[in-house]
């Protein structure tokens, strides 16, 4: 049960860090090596990624 938690807020933060600099993916891989609370730490202490302008030709 616990187990399930863990990956469930590691999912979570992995979620809510899709717009900074590490994507999804990192977010969830760091949640996933440390603990949730210190990817969520992380993830508040990000800066927000800019989106990307396309040029017109």
């Amino acid at each position: 049960m616990l187990v399930i938690l863990y990956l469930a807020l590691c999912i979570l933060s992995g979620y809510w860090g899709r717009n900074t600099f590490a994507g999804p993916v990192g977010f969830f891989l760091i949640s996933l090596v440390f603990t949730p609370l210190a990817g969520l730490l992380i993830l508040f202490l990000a800066k927000r990624r800019e989106p990307v302008a396309e040029e017109e030709e």
